[in-house]
């Protein structure tokens, strides 16, 4: 009985991934048969990078992951090379980690409030940018409308799913959404990957980034990338190559 008992502990606690209370670029492994979850794995809220040069710290990043279904293997694996490269930039970057299984109106308050508390905190910082993938970009994308603060910030939202998402629960507000109203104060683009090209959205009707941006731009992207597809996650890489 006891050993049935040491067996069932180990097999509870030695599944049981650890909350990261560190977030050091060395500990970013671009080998996916060793990636452990390091960027997902740790509490919601912002995540400051450390362990890399940082030369101008007045001007940060703040980089934002979608969902993931439950049996994803490797969450937040997509992030780990742009974040590398987001490093050589010698700035400030955070990771914001939120619950992908929240109502989107939880999140986008949740990062809001976030970001108040950053440059409250953060005196020396004289702008940011704020990028979002996928559903992390839906999230970003509502930020930017309600952003009416004059500190200034821009957005990037890449491969997001603006008109909304199937995986909204029944109680969360709105489903779908064509129009966006980006604050004044906001320097917004959205990034739209070829949505046939998508994985995860080639398989709709519509394409879901198709929306009214109003004081925004868009910017579409190539079908390939080095004669490989551009496809959903990749796009994040992408867009950071354009960014340097």
């Amino acid at each position: 009985m006891r050993f049935l008992l040491f067996i069932l502990y180990l097999s509870f606690f030695g599944c049981t991934k650890p909350d990261h209370k560190d977030l050091l670029l060395h500990k970013l492994t671009t080998k996916i048969s060793e990636y452990d979850g390091y960027l997902i794995d740790r509490p919601n809220g912002l995540h400051r990078m450390q362990g890399y040069t940082q030369t101008d710290s007045s001007f940060g990043i703040i980089a934002v992951h979608g969902y993931y279904p439950s049996d994803w293997p490797t969450k937040g694996f997509e992030w780990v090379l742009p974040m590398k490269d987001l490093a050589q930039l010698e700035r400030p970057v955070w990771w914001f980690r939120h619950d992908w299984f929240n109502c989107p109106d939880s999140s986008i308050a949740y990062l809001k409030s976030q970001i108040d508390t950053l440059i409250h905190h953060n005196h020396h910082l004289d702008s940011l940018w704020v990028i979002g993938h996928s559903l992390g970009g839906l999230i970003v994308s509502n930020f930017a409308e309600l952003w009416d603060n004059e500190f200034p910030v821009t957005v990037h939202a890449i491969a997001a799913p603006l008109k909304g998402t199937s995986r909204q629960l029944d109680e969360c507000q709105s489903k779908e959404k064509n129009l966006y109203l980006i604050n004044k104060s906001v320097r917004y683009i959205q990034w739209r990957t070829d949505y046939k090209q998508d994985g995860a959205f080639k398989h709709l009707e519509k394409d879901p980034q198709d929306v009214i941006l109003k004081n925004g731009k868009y910017i579409l992207l190539p079908k390939t990338w080095d004669e490989s597809r551009l496809g959903h996650n990749l796009s994040i890489q992408w867009v950071i190559d354009q960014l340097h």
